[in-house]
């Protein structure tokens, strides 16, 4: 019986190390300092590696140098992006571009993200089943990172409805809590928070236990403002999707969107003054005045109406008819239609035209019955208005 026993527990060690996966840094600016010599990451559930007190270098050339995180030392599956301290990265993306310094280093196997929080630094994430919604407490925490060791951020991620705590050092045993929610004071051993699902910029005080789950922010920032080097001129929301600024100056260059002040997330199109973003997309031309703002995030959508526009009419000129309509709404203005866009109710565009003319027959016999909404952009002035196809 002893020696079955001991046959099984051998069977059973040969199988995890069979199926347990190696993960490890590679790089000009891993420890290796190569970019043929892994570095491995430990492991305790297959899925969140780390290690702790490694000296990183800077990356200057994100051609050459950097690093990035592989799996069983080959290139075959291997995660990068150009995001630090933090990121997600993806299969065979761009190197981590890396400043110097020594780090405790954070991979998730399994959705890629990453974080080097520098050595010393608590470690501080966010635990329960608003994290991960199958495993609960049994999961694994969301860490967040800080560049001061006091503030801690987390941009990026959906939160299912449920219960967490802030987490010091994945101790189960140091938790922070509160009642309140979206905003609070934890305390330690306090009670769960009580998060509601969507996605949340998180902020959090380790020295007061502060915390916030607000809004992604959505800023502005180009050559047509200060420069791409500067700070973002944040947009105002009320719901986390329609972000709006009023009578914003701006000179003759160049923007773009970008979510929570980092490069992870931006948006940018080469139309203007009206134009869809695209994530990573080219730099927004702007011309010089004072512009209403307005961005849709899911969509991409922004518009900029200059409001010292000398135009004598006005978009509300625009007459749609007849609406209900079963195949055919007439368009027709005072001044040129220079284009049309159609959107169903969720945003997304469904027909884009260059009437350059007063009239247009917008052939909508294609649709389906409902609601859907029409975009006439003429000069720099424009209008939306609902139509319905029966």
């Amino acid at each position: 019986m002893k020696k079955q026993l001991l046959l099984f527990t051998a069977l059973f060690l040969c199988i995890q190390f069979n199926f347990g996966q190696v993960i490890s840094m590679i790089g000009s600016t891993s420890p290796s300092g190569s970019w043929a010599v892994d570095t491995v990451m430990n492991t305790t559930d297959n899925i969140t590696y780390t290690l702790n007190n490694v000296a990183i270098t800077t990356a200057t050339d994100p051609a050459t140098t950097g690093l990035k995180f592989r799996q069983d030392n080959s290139w075959t599956i291997n995660w990068g992006s150009a995001n630090f301290p933090s990121g997600t990265g993806t299969q065979n993306g761009a190197n981590i571009m890396t400043q110097a310094g020594t780090y405790d280093v954070t991979f998730n196997r399994s959705n890629g993200t990453y974080t080097f929080i520098p050595s010393g630094f608590t470690n501080i994430g966010i635990w329960g089943p608003a994290v991960d919604s199958i495993l609960g407490f049994g999961g694994a925490d969301v860490d967040m990172t800080t560049t001061d060791g006091v503030i801690y951020t987390l941009s990026g991620f959906y939160f299912t409805s449920g219960t967490a705590y802030f987490r010091f050092n994945n101790d189960s045993m140091n938790t922070w809590g509160s009642v309140s929610f979206p905003t609070g004071t934890a305390v330690s051993g306090g009670p769960t928070i009580q998060v509601t699902g969507g996605e949340w910029f998180v902020t959090f005080n380790k020295n007061t236990g502060e915390y916030s789950f607000a809004y992604p922010s959505v800023g502005i920032l180009g050559t047509a403002l200060n420069g791409f080097l500067a700070a973002d001129t944040d947009l105002t929301t009320t719901n986390g999707f329609n972000y709006t600024i009023s009578g914003l100056a701006l000179t003759d260059g160049e923007v773009k969107f970008r979510k929570d002040n980092d490069w992870t997330t931006n948006w940018g199109s080469l139309d203007f003054p009206t134009g869809t973003g695209i994530q990573n997309g080219q730099n927004i031309p702007v011309t010089a005045g004072t512009y209403d703002i307005s961005f849709e995030r899911t969509s991409g959508n922004y518009s900029f109406t200059n409001t010292l526009s000398n135009n004598t009419y006005s978009i509300s000129e625009v007459k749609i008819y007849p609406n209900p309509s079963n195949a055919i709404w007439n368009l027709s203005h005072s001044a040129t239609i220079d284009s049309v866009e159609l959107f169903d109710v969720t945003g997304k565009t469904i027909q884009s035209f260059t009437p350059n003319a007063s009239q247009f027959e917008l052939d909508g016999s294609a649709l389906t019955n409902g609601v859907y909404f029409v975009k006439v952009k003429s000069g720099l002035d424009f209008a939306v208005q609902k139509i319905i196809k029966n």
